[in-house]
This record gives structure tokens, sequence and C-alpha cells, in this order.
């Protein structure tokens, strides 16, 4: 599934993509969207980032700023620009229905921008806001349209890109890691992806590259049951919606299958297949990642390809 065409329809998406999460940084780059990874890296942090909707985000700016340069410049010393994939928590994610919407793309925006003012609980006049048409072709018969639309606070935005212009780098795209993710999906067939973050798992349905279900939940820690809940909710509105059986689960984000399928196993036996999204073989040979999981770079893979 691309990412945002309409909206960003003359930007080109960077080949250097790097990812801020709870467990670290992640770094690669790909000279073309269907090659492997030609470089990777992986700088651990813990405890270094509070993500949400309000800044600042970094307890330890100064350590998270050195992990960043040091996974940039491991990838790529000279690249200037870089999609910056970021936690879930600094993103408000939305599907919003509309009966019909101007043939011009620059007059979609101020009406993207006037809905979300009475859904996102931050500036929607100031936010960075992009957005994507899920049917363009409702925009020309007159149908009800429905658009993907995502809104960042303007404070946590200018957040994430100082500390990357610290760097001597330029921010080319932001994007949250779920909705990056899911750019690794493969465009045909329909499937579930769970992404789980720190306190939050996103649970994202598509058929044939078509966004059908995005919902981010918010857990407790300790509460185990409230991820299970989340997976079971969306595999029941596949099934629901799609009138078929799931087969598999694509799994992405801090939490390894392994982990996740004990979380559904905690009130009985999970059948559904659960399946990394990305293995080895998205990487060349020299650039298979060390110290972390192939896996976890489900997103910047995504976010390369997307």
């Amino acid at each position: 599934m691309r990412l945002f065409p309409t909206s960003l329809r003359t930007a080109v998406r960077p080949r250097l993509a790097c990812e801020i999460a709870a467990d670290g940084i992640l770094a690669a780059g790909s000279p073309d969207a269907e090659l492997p990874l030609d470089a990777t890296a992986y700088v651990p942090q813990q405890d270094t980032i509070a993500a949400g909707l309000n800044s600042p985000m970094f307890r330890d700016r100064i350590g998270v700023a050195a992990a960043l340069k040091s996974a940039l410049e491991a990838v790529s010393p000279n690249g200037r620009d870089w999609t910056l994939i970021l936690p879930d928590a600094c993103t408000r994610i939305l599907i919003l229905d509309f009966d019909t919407l101007p043939a011009k793309p620059q007059e979609i925006l101020p009406l993207v921008r006037f809905r979300l003012r009475r859904m996102i609980p931050f500036d929607a006049d100031t936010a960075a806001v992009s957005y994507q048409l899920l049917k363009p072709s409702g925009v020309t018969n007159g149908s009800p349209v429905q658009v993907l639309a995502a809104a960042m606070p303007a404070e946590v935005r200018e957040e994430l890109e100082s500390l990357l212009r610290e760097s001597d780098r330029e921010p080319g795209t932001l994007l949250p890691a779920s909705l990056a993710a899911l750019a690794a999906v493969p465009e045909t067939g329909s499937h579930l992806l769970v992404h789980t973050g720190e306190n939050s798992i996103t649970t994202t349905i598509t058929s044939n590259g078509e966004l059908l279900l995005y919902r981010r939940t918010e857990y407790s820690e300790g509460e185990l049951g409230e991820r299970a809940q989340a997976v079971l909710i969306a595999a029941a509105y596949y099934e629901d919606t799609l009138h078929e059986p799931l087969q598999e689960v694509w799994v992405a984000g801090l939490e390894t299958v392994e982990i996740l399928r004990s979380h559904l196993e905690q009130d009985g036996e999970w059948r559904v297949p659960l399946r990394s999204l990305i293995a080895s073989d998205a990487f060349s040979a020299g650039a298979v990642p060390t110290g972390v999981a192939a896996s976890r770079f489900t997103s910047v893979v995504g976010a390369l390809r997307g």
C-alpha cells in the first residue's frame, strides 16, 4: 500500500529511513524500492522516549541525539534526506467519510483540517496533516469517498525534525510506525497486520491494497488481556467484513511473534498462524541486522518500499 501519494504527490520518498522507537534507533538504506536493504544499523536505547502528543517527548534528548547520529552515519555518512518513522502515539490516524470532495487536491486539505477540529485533542489548524484518498475513483463519479488522515501536533513535529537537523540531515517524510509497516504488506489478497508499540497496539486490515481498518488501542502495563482483545476484535472485523476465514496474522513492532502468541493464548488456544512480515531475505548479504531481530525493521522496510 502506497502512503499519502495525494497530499505528497510532488515529493520523492528518500532512499534512507530511520525509526525512533522505544527500544532504540533503527536505520537502513536501499537504492530502489524493489531491492533488498543494502545497509542497516541498530542502536539500542531504553527509557529515553515518552512518546505521545505532548512535547518534550525525550527523557534524554542528548542520549537520543547521539544514538540517532550514530545510526545515521553507520548507514550513510553523507546521506542528507531521510524518512523519519515515529511511534504511533505521536499521531492521530483517522478514516474520514465525505459525500463529495473538490477535484483540486489543494482544496481538499482545508476540508480535512476542518473535519479534524472536532476529532483530535490538539490544534488542527497548526498541526502537520497529510491525507490519502482511499477510493480516488469516488471523487469523479459523485459517490461517497473515504480519506485516510494523519495529524501530528506542531510541537511534536518540530521536536522530531529538529533532532534530525541537529545531525545535519533533513526529514524528507514523517511516518507513523504502523502506517510505514503497512507499506510492506503484500498488495494482493486480504491481510491483518498487528503492530505493537510501547503501551499500545495498532491493528490494520487491507484487501488488495485498500485499507479497511485502522485501530489503535492503548493498554496499561500488566493488562495483558487488552492486547489479546485488540487482536480478537480485529480478527472478528476481518471475517465479518470480508466474509472469509482469517488465515494468518502479520506481526510487526516491538513484540515478537512468540510474545504476541503468548498474550493470545492466555485465555485458550490461538489457532491462526502468526508470521513476521519481514525476514532476513529483505536484506542484502552484508546488511542483515545484528543485535535485533530482522522483523524489527518492518517499518523501515515499509518506508523504503512505500
